[in-house]
C-alpha cells in the first residue's frame, strides 16, 4: 500500500481528495491520511513549518504500525516537509509538486502552475530552482482562491478555467500544473476543456512511489537522508 499523507488538518480535503481517486486504478493500493494538529490549510512559509512537524511525527507512526507501506506521497504542492520525511524512512517519499513538475517534462517543452494565493508563489518558485526545472517553468499563477474556499466556492471551477486559458496563452506553456491537492478533483475536467495535457500531483506522485517500489528502490542513506541523529531536547 501507498500512503498518502495530507500535511493539513482539514479531513474534509483529505475525503474529497480519496473521493476523487476512488474511480482510478489507485483506489486499490492507497490509503489516505491527515495531520490532525496541524493547520487546516497551508499557506505561506508559517503554516508550512507547523504542519511539517506533524507530518514527521505521523511518518514516524505509520512506519511503525504498518510494515506493508511500499512509499508515501507527501500531498502538499509546496512539498512540505519532504525532506524530513525523507530522513525517517528508507521507503520513497515524493511529494506532489516535485512529481507534477518532472512528469510535465515528458509532456511538453513548458509548462505553468496554477496555485491558490499569491503568497504561494514564492515557495513554489524556489521549488522549481531546488530542482532544476526553472528553463521549463514559464508561470506560476495565483487564482487568489484560498485552499479551503477550491471544495465550498460554487464559482472556483469556473475562475480557474478562465484565469488558466489565459495564463497559458500569454505564458505560451503546454502543460497545464494544478498547484493544490485540493484542485485534484477537476483534472479531467479542466484537461478536457484546455486542450492541453493536466497533471494531478497526486496521481503523479502515487505513480511515481509505485514505479520506485517495483523497481526496489529505496532512499539512500549514506549521506544527506541518513537517518536522524539522535540527540537530547
Amino acid at each position: 500500500m501507498i500512503d498518502v499523507i495530507n500535511p493539513n488538518g482539514s479531513e474534509a480535503m483529505t475525503q474529497q481528495l480519496s473521493d476523487s481517486l476512488s474511480q482510478t486504478n489507485t483506489a486499490t493500493y492507497t490509503r489516505f491520511h491527515f495531520c490532525k494538529a496541524s493547520p487546516l490549510s497551508i499557506e505561506g512559509h508559517y503554516d508550512g513549518a507547523m504542519a511539517a512537524h506533524h507530518l514527521v511525527k505521523q511518518v514516524q507512526t505509520l512506519e511503525k504500525q504498518e510494515s506493508d507501506a511500499l512509499g508515501y506521497v507527501v500531498a502538499c504542492f509546496d512539498d512540505t516537509g519532504l525532506d524530513a520525511v525523507r530522513e525517517v524512512t528508507e521507503r520513497p517519499v515524493v511529494g506532489i509538486g516535485e512529481a507534477a513538475m518532472k512528469t510535465a517534462g515528458y509532456l511538453g517543452h513548458s509548462f505553468m502552475v496554477m496555485t491558490t494565493l499569491q503568497r504561494s508563489v514564492p515557495i513554489i518558485r524556489r521549488n522549481v530552482l531546488m530542482y532544476g526545472l526553472e528553463r521549463q517553468c514559464a508561470a506560476i499563477v495565483a487564482s487568489n482562491i484560498p485552499v479551503l474556499s477550491l471544495e465550498t466556492d460554487p464559482d472556483a471551477f469556473t475562475q480557474i478555467l478562465g484565469l488558466a486559458k489565459s495564463s497559458l496563452d500569454t505564458s505560451n506553456s503546454e502543460v497545464l500544473i494544478l498547484g493544490c491537492a485540493g484542485m485534484s478533483h477537476w483534472q479531467e475536467k479542466l484537461q478536457s476543456a484546455l486542450g492541453v495535457p493536466v497533471i494531478d500531483g497526486v496521481q503523479a506522485a502515487i505513480a511515481t512511489v509505485k514505479m520506485l517500489a517495483e523497481l526496489k528502490l529505496s532512499t539512500s542513506k549514506i549521506c544527506g537522508y541518513a537517518q536522524p541523529e539522535k540527540k537530547g531536547i
